[in-house]
């Protein structure tokens, strides 16, 4: 019996995620931006995992909704690579909650996130290879550090 009920609540949590999904397509529709059935599949399934990698738990309404209104309308973000890169920036957004204790906002992590992946393009890597520190800095000044890789390559060179 406690089986089924677990499995119910389960299955009722994918369904009320998938309505979610479903409503964010709606406003990312505006943009050109769809999650297909398939993908809306795939990223409730990426979500589960990065919810258990995380060590994470959500309750009422998921992450994913904000950073959905959050990207969908920026002009780096394409629909080819819509559903590849909505599970990326989920796994971001979950990393740093926990690198920064709870003490950012869902909605102000979001958007340090955002400036980033569109100071840099479009580039997921940008967003995921940063520091909290460098994020949380750009959010507050306005202004992105430059990329030190190629400096950082430079030195190793000498």
């Amino acid at each position: 019996m406690k089986h089924e009920e677990e499995f119910s609540l389960a299955v009722h949590m994918q369904q009320r995620f998938l309505a979610e999904l479903r409503g964010a397509n709606e406003v990312s529709a505006r943009f050109g931006l769809q999650l297909s059935e398939q993908g809306m599949q795939e990223l409730a399934k990426a979500r589960t995992q990065a919810l258990v990698d995380s060590g994470r738990v959500e309750f009422g309404t998921s992450a994913v909704r904000a950073i959905t209104q959050g990207f969908c309308d920026s002009p780096y973000l394409l629909q080819e690579d819509y559903e590849a890169t909505l599970p990326e920036l989920l796994d971001a957004f979950y990393y740093f909650k926990n690198a920064s204790g709870e003490q950012l906002a869902d909605d102000e992590l979001i958007r340090a996130m955002r400036e980033r992946f569109d100071a840099y393009g479009g580039s997921v890597d940008a967003v995921i290879g940063t520091t909290l520190e460098a994020l949380c800095r750009a959010r507050r000044t306005g202004y992105v550090e430059a990329d030190n890789r190629e400096e950082d390559d430079a030195y190793d060179d000498e």
